[in-house]
């Protein structure tokens, strides 16, 4: 059963998550401890626990999910108006430039072989992103 947070809370949860998805996109997964995220994001360990009651799984899930939402509001409002080649054309350049400047590695890459796809959780993740990402997709007709 999925608790519900006060406002502070989820705010706080927030606020660990945005700070441990910036971490893992700038050292990997494999290199950020938990200790790494309770500094970097001001929290105790045991409000560290009390949001991510599985530890570091958990909260890395919590990370990969973030950062499927991050991909699919960065491709805003192009992604949801693919009916032309020329508005295909602008959303590819736009995606390309972007991960681009990104560097080298997606972050949803290094969590999925953190995480393991073997997992439903994580499968679930990737599978409810790629489903919104097509869900919006309209395909247009000629070239």
């Amino acid at each position: 059963m999925e608790r519900v947070l006060t406002s502070k809370g989820t705010a706080t949860r927030q606020r660990i998550v945005a700070g441990a998805a910036a971490l893992v996109r700038d050292h990997g997964p494999a290199n950020v401890s938990l200790d790494d995220i309770r500094a970097a994001t001001s929290t105790s360990k045991s409000q560290l626990f009390h949001y991510f009651p599985d530890g570091k799984s958990d909260l890395l899930l919590a990370v990969a999910r973030y950062e499927a939402q991050q991909v699919l509001d960065d491709q805003q409002p192009m992604l949801g108006d693919l009916t032309s080649w020329p508005n295909w054309q602008a959303w590819r350049d736009r995606v390309i430039e972007k991960y681009r400047a990104q560097g080298p590695g997606c972050p949803l890459s290094a969590l999925t072989s953190q995480l393991g796809l073997a997992d439903p959780a994580t499968r679930d993740v990737f599978g409810a992103c790629t489903a919104r990402q097509l869900g919006r997709r309209t395909y247009p007709v000629g070239g």
